[in-house]
Order: structure tokens, then C-alpha cells, then sequence
């Protein structure tokens, strides 16, 4: 394999720090390693603004290692993104700064924009089949990004919340559970009024695991599967009575369920968020996808490499 065909992408998200290597093969790039690590970097931020000392040191050990594999494939271009945690710490720079002397990356903070940009490019393939307008949402760690699209053009408007399954326990213990609850309902409403003219009931893509755990619950899987997951339509009554379903379930269930386990208390704060979403914005179906950021910045470095050589 040729070092120039290797492509890496990087996202140092609130909750996990993800990996993907490709390399070029066609039209379409060819996944080498596909690698996922829970750090918890947004825990406790709510309370000063400071990233803790451990959650800092399991990000920078977890970079180290995707560093390592980054050489260990030859990768010619990557592109190392973070997000909501560095966007609302107090002091980013230091961290940037610790991440660069121990593991040689290069980190981009983007802004919400541009992850919503990101989220509509690795969604391209579901965006085009809504035959009109539509929104696609990411209930992440540390924040909830929402991106109204018109179909047929490049035309969106992107709306985001510091509220996301991580701080939302956070969030709850220091303004109450009401005040989230309203405010979160406020933020939608503040959303719905970018298409308030339009009245019809949305069909929305889910690109977050709160979605994508929900889906492998109604299906009844018993492992989580990935193919069966990908490209899935919910309707909205069965989204709803999914969630009533989880909702009923104890926390002995929930850990013994294959497809929440130990992700239980995470899973509860995403259905608590999209419960306040689609009770002001109608939806009348939900695609399910789990593809991400680092599948959007794959397939741009890919182009943008096909184009060199064209």
C-alpha cells in the first residue's frame, strides 16, 4: 500500500475520542481502522469551565495511541477536529498546546457551523432522498446540534445548545430539572422558527447513538449491529413508543439489555433531549445513521486528492 493513500480523521468529541484511517480505493475510500474511546473530557465543566486533570490525560494518552496508528499506517493527510469541550472551556489553547507536545497532532476547535456542515456532508446520501425540506440533529456529549436543509441546495441554517448526555446530569443538578426542561424547549422553539412558514411534519435524520441505540431497542436485536442500524426509518409512533418502552425499563434492564448496558444513564439524557425536540418540532419519520464527522472529513480529503490527480 501506497503511503500517499492514506487518509485519517480525527474527532475529539466531548464523551469519545474517534479514528478513522482510509485509503483511497476508487470513488469510494476504503476503511482501514475504524477505532472509538470514551475520555469523558466535557465531565464536570459545567461547574467552572476547567477541563479535570484525569479526563485531560486519558484524552492525551488516547491521542498518543491514534497517533502512533497514524504513522503505523502511513497516513499522508489527516485532519484532527474538536469540538463542544474545547469550544466552552475557559482555556483551550493549554490543552491544544499539551496535545501537541505529546502527541504531535495538529487540533482544529471548528465551530458549531462547521459541524453542522460536516454532519450534512456525512448525511449527503439521506439528504438528497427527502423530497423537500428536512433537519438532521446530533445529540452529542456536550452539546445538540440542529440543521434545518433545504433539498436540492446548499442552502442551511444550524442552531446549537450547550445541552448533550454528558452535562446534562450537570446541567439538572445546577439549575433543576425544570429549568432544563424549558430551556431546552425554548432553544426548539427558537429552531422552528427558522421554517415557521412551513408547516408540514419533517421527515429528520438522527446521526447520534441516542438514535442509534433506540433503533437497535425497537428492532430487538441482540447485538448491536451496524448494518441493520444504518439507513433504518423510524416512524414517528414508533419512535415514541420506543421511548416509552426504555423509558418503563429499570436500571437492572437497561444495563442487561445488549444493546444500552453500562450506557444507561447516557441513553436516559439523549431520550430526555429528543423527547423536548419532537414535542416542538413535528417529525412524521427518523433515518437512522451513524455516520459522523470523521466520515465527512474522510470523504473531503478524498476529493480533494482526487482532484489533485485528475
Amino acid at each position: 500500500m501506497k503511503k500517499k493513500n492514506k487518509f485519517g480523521a480525527i474527532d475529539i468529541g466531548s464523551y469519545n475520542c474517534r479514528l478513522l484511517i482510509a485509503e483511497k480505493s476508487g470513488k469510494i475510500p476504503k476503511v482501514l481502522s475504524n477505532f472509538s474511546l470514551p475520555t469523558n473530557l466535557i465531565k464536570n465543566l459545567s461547574y467552572n469551565n476547567e477541563f479535570n486533570e484525569d479526563n485531560i490525560s486519558k484524552t492525551i494518552k488516547c491521542l498518543e495511541n491514534f497517533s502512533k496508528r497514524l504513522k503505523k499506517y502511513n497516513v499522508l493527510d489527516y485532519r484532527c477536529i474538536a469540538t463542544e469541550a474545547c469550544r466552552s472551556v475557559t482555556n483551550p489553547d493549554f490543552f491544544l498546546k499539551k496535545v501537541k507536545e505529546k502527541t504531535g497532532l495538529n487540533v482544529e476547535i471548528i465551530s458549531s457551523n462547521e459541524e453542522a456542515r460536516l454532519s450534512l456532508q456525512s448525511s449527503e446520501m439521506y439528504v438528497k432522498k427527502i423530497n423537500g425540506d428536512g433537519f438532521i440533529f446530533d445529540i452529542g456529549g456536550g452539546s445538540t446540534e440542529l440543521t434545518y436543509f433545504k433539498n436540492h441546495s446548499s442552502d442551511y441554517k444550524t442552531r446549537s445548545i450547550s445541552y448533550g448526555v454528558i452535562n446534562l446530569t450537570e446541567k439538572k443538578e445546577i439549575f433543576s430539572k425544570i429549568y432544563v426542561e424549558n430551556h431546552l424547549q425554548k432553544h426548539f422553539s427558537q429552531f422552528k422558527q427558522i421554517f415557521k412558514n412551513n408547516n408540514q411534519k419533517f421527515i429528520t435524520i438522527g446521526s447520534c447513538s441516542t438514535v442509534t441505540s433506540i433503533c437497535s431497542v425497537f428492532l430487538n436485536l441482540s447485538f448491536y449491529d451496524p448494518h441493520k442500524i444504518e439507513g433504518f426509518e423510524m416512524k414517528i409512533d414508533d419512535l415514541e413508543n420506543t421511548l416509552k418502552y426504555i423509558e418503563k425499563m429499570s436500571v437492572s434492564d437497561m444495563i442487561n439489555h445488549p444493546c444500552i448496558g453500562s450506557k444507561h444513564e447516557l441513553l436516559s439524557n439523549g431520550i430526555f433531549i429528543l423527547k423536548q425536540l419532537i414535542k416542538i418540532i413535528p417529525v412524521k419519520k427518523l433515518i437512522v445513521t451513524q455516520n459522523s464527522l470523521r466520515d465527512a472529513i474522510i470523504t473531503e480529503i478524498h476529493e480533494k486528492y482526487e482532484r489533485k490527480n485528475s
